[in-house]
């Protein structure tokens, strides 16, 4: 009679568990308005179970380690699928529509579409943020500029879609969110490849390389911020902070690039 007493409380408890993390889900579920996520994006939702794991950041999940069960998973998986998917369709696109332009240029062409400020850009224009499961402090870091976040679950939502639907569905949905206006003129007017500038700079005008070290680093692990310099010959040129490395180096590139004239006052100009 004890020991089934005993299982009895340990099923009790189980269960508690689980209506638990079935509670956290349905307040999730509910707290998406399907109807208009749908309409904002443009596609019509089969499987909501992949859209909640796209808009579902690792903030919102609140399950200690040791639990083995866990009805919500954050949508870090189906951002490396949405990733790769999103790459392809990209790819096809530039390699049809542009037949003239060389690979360096589909390679810049491709880095402008699926860099974290255009994507986070795509995700404002739909207003994906509205719709994110994420925690306060998340969000709060949306507000204040951190691109990481939204363009992860843009990438998310690609995947979502594949998953839903498959390739086309994907490409239809790229398609009108992205390509719609697409021209040579647009895209120029994302290129903020500065580092790509400065290298090319350096090695026509002189005989060093750009080096970028990263000099500081602070905040949380979802909002960090680095400090980045730039040096050539061991000599700093420029410094740039931003809420990833890249886009630390990229504004130092660009700091970098107004000081050309110390570069030809130091005799760093590249011998005949």
């Amino acid at each position: 009679m004890f020991r089934f007493l005993k299982n009895l409380k340990i099923l009790s408890v189980f269960k508690k568990k689980e209506d638990k993390i079935k509670d956290v889900y349905t307040k999730a579920v509910n707290k998406i308005d399907f109807d208009e996520l749908q309409g904002h994006i443009h596609y019509k939702i089969i499987d909501k179970s992949h859209f909640i794991n796209a808009l579902t950041h690792r903030s919102f999940i609140k399950f200690k380690k040791d639990d083995k069960k866990s009805a919500l998973i954050s949508n870090e998986r189906l951002e490396f699928l949405g990733d790769a998917v999103l790459d392809l369709i990209v790819a096809e696109f530039l390699y049809k529509n542009f037949p003239d332009n060389e690979e360096g240029d589909l390679t810049k062409f491709r880095s402008v579409l699926v860099n974290k400020k255009f994507l986070a850009e795509r995700a404002k224009a739909i207003k994906l943020n509205e719709f994110l499961l994420a925690s306060n402090t998340a969000l709060k870091s949306i507000q204040e500029g951190y691109d990481s976040i939204l363009s992860d679950a843009y990438e998310s939502l690609v995947g979502a879609i594949f998953l839903d639907s498959g390739y086309d569905a994907c490409k239809k949905f790229i398609s009108y969110h992205i390509f719609a206006k697409l021209d040579i003129k647009w895209l120029n007017q994302f290129d903020e490849n500065h580092k790509s500038k400065f290298l090319e700079y350096a090695q026509a005008h002189t005989d060093f390389i750009p080096q970028y070290v990263v000099i500081k680093e602070e905040g949380p692990e979802h909002h960090k911020l680095f400090t980045v310099e730039v040096h050539l010959a061991g000599v700093c040129f420029g410094i740039g902070k931003g809420k990833s490395k890249k886009q630390a180096e990229q504004e130092a590139a660009k700091n970098a690039l107004q000081n050309l004239d110390a570069i030809e006052k130091m005799g760093l100009k590249k011998s005949k």
